[in-house]
């Protein structure tokens, strides 16, 4: 499969180290630059964002991340659908 939304090699490292939810499938949340939160960010593999969930697309780009982080429910979601892209 190839994906369009690729993490820069700091981040992979990070998203590896966090929790999965699904086998390969880690959910984050993403503080950007701008000082906004994107919540239910779906990562593949520890390195390719594929979805963010209520977005068709990617609502930020990758430059204008600031961090990468879990939150008690990007661990273990209540909700496990939803992903639209």
């Amino acid at each position: 499969m190839n994906f369009k939304y690729r993490l820069p090699d700091k981040w992979i490292t990070q998203v590896a180290d966090m929790e999965e939810f699904a086998n390969g499938a880690t959910q984050v949340s993403v503080e950007l630059k701008s000082g906004q939160i994107i919540h239910g960010v779906l990562v593949s593999m520890s390195t390719y964002l594929v979805a963010t969930r209520g977005f068709k697309g990617l609502p930020f780009a990758i430059d204008d991340i600031k961090n990468i982080f879990q939150t008690d429910e990007d661990k273990n979601p209540k909700k496990r659908d939803g992903w639209d892209f």
